[in-house]
């Protein structure tokens, strides 16, 4: 398990294949949000079908990668680290729906309160 703390471990994330695209367009449904997270560095495990994806984001709460992996409850499993993959921040056990995607990772990378929705 990859908790708060430790280095990110992609072999100990229990994880299930997805399509990278159908992620993008997720993220990128909210094209202001995505765009104020710094969004760049796209990276992709293919190692056994697609089962990570990770950026590098420069926003106002963090600054480092953001990791998504889909768990088998089809739920997204999501881990914020540093640039030596130190996990800084991540979802609860079970993980977070698609609908709230965007918005949780929003709120851990850039959102202040001073922001207008």
């Amino acid at each position: 398990m990859n908790n708060v703390g430790e280095n990110i471990n992609m072999e100990s994330a229990k994880c299930r294949e997805f399509d990278v695209n159908e992620l993008m367009m997720i993220l990128k449904n909210d094209i202001m949000k995505f765009w104020s997270w710094g969004s760049r560095s796209y990276t992709v495990d293919k190692t056994k079908g697609t089962r990570m994806f990770r950026f590098r984001v420069s926003g106002y709460h963090h600054k480092g990668y953001v990791y998504i992996f889909l768990n088998g409850l089809d739920l997204f499993d999501v881990y914020l680290t540093n640039l030596k993959d130190k996990i800084k921040v991540r979802t609860d056990e079970m993980g977070i729906y698609v609908d709230e995607l965007v918005d949780w990772i929003d709120e851990k990378v850039e959102r202040i309160p001073e922001y207008k929705d």
